[in-house]
């Protein structure tokens, strides 16, 4: 992956195969579909997001701030839990999933269609040898923010075959945003740990500043109706949402870049 001393501007890039790459490789900070879902869209999305929290299937991760999410996410079966653990989980949130978008539309599918026109490549729901899919495409309810953290399968998940890609984005639909705050900042310091043999993978959540000291840094809003794209191997935050104001409501993933450019999608 191309780690350039900075970023070759801090603009919100459109999706094309050239910006794509780009955002891959770490060249650029962000991509932004505009008006990816309609206004009644992101309505009908919210309200479908709404059933599920009335329904009891919004959990919340085990990390401060607090943040629901409906799905289940990867990362939380890295430590101390057996691989089949994961894809017991895995099922139950396939299950949820479906009883909330059941009820609207399917974001994710329209995602990975627009990468595949734009790019030329297949966009999948990535697969582990023996287990079956990944769960992909969490729905969260982020309103009181997130903290400093760094995604890259590689190093957060050596042992699965997602491991084997060479770049990895986030991706997030909006379909509540708040009238303020709600901010993602995103540092240009891609995480480049070496995990150490039979020890846990280095710790990727609630890093200090330290990890960012003297890195170049751009914050993109969230806007309903929005796909938001970024390198998921910089350490990136949410600020939370200012009171009063609207939920931040949304629904992505993780785009990993395998060798030869096809991408795969889990949470």
């Amino acid at each position: 992956m191309g780690q350039p001393a900075t970023w070759q501007d801090h603009d919100e890039h459109p999706l094309t195969a050239e910006t794509l790459q780009a955002l891959f490789d770490n060249d650029i900070p962000v991509v932004r579909i505009k008006n990816f879902a309609s206004a009644d869209e992101c309505a009908d999305f919210a309200a479908a997001i709404q059933w599920g929290i009335d329904n009891d299937i919004m959990r919340y991760y085990s990390v401060k701030p607090r943040v629901g999410y409906i799905g289940t996410a990867q990362v939380e079966y890295r430590w101390g839990h057996e691989r089949d653990a994961y894809f017991v989980a895995v099922k139950q949130a396939w299950e949820d999933w479906h009883k909330v978008v059941a009820r609207t539309w399917d974001p994710q599918e329209r995602l990975m269609q627009t990468l595949r026109e734009v790019s030329g490549h297949d966009a999948r729901i990535a697969e582990e040898p023996g287990h079956g899919k990944l769960f992909s495409g969490i729905i969260r309810k982020a309103s009181n923010g997130i903290g400093r953290h760094v995604d890259y399968a590689p190093i957060n998940t050596p042992d699965y075959a997602i491991s084997a890609i060479d770049g990895q984005l986030g991706w997030n639909l909006f379909v509540e945003s708040p009238g303020e705050g709600g901010v993602t900042t995103i540092h240009n310091r891609p995480w480049n740990v070496t995990p150490e043999e039979g020890k846990d993978t280095p710790m990727s959540y609630g890093l200090d500043d330290s990890h960012v000291a003297g890195a170049e840094s751009v914050s993109y809003a969230p806007v309903t109706g929005d796909v938001v794209l970024f390198n998921s191997r910089n350490p990136h935050e949410v600020s939370a949402g200012a009171p009063g104001g609207g939920d931040r409501l949304q629904i992505g993933s993780f785009i990993g870049r395998l060798p030869g450019g096809d991408m795969v999608l889990w949470s």
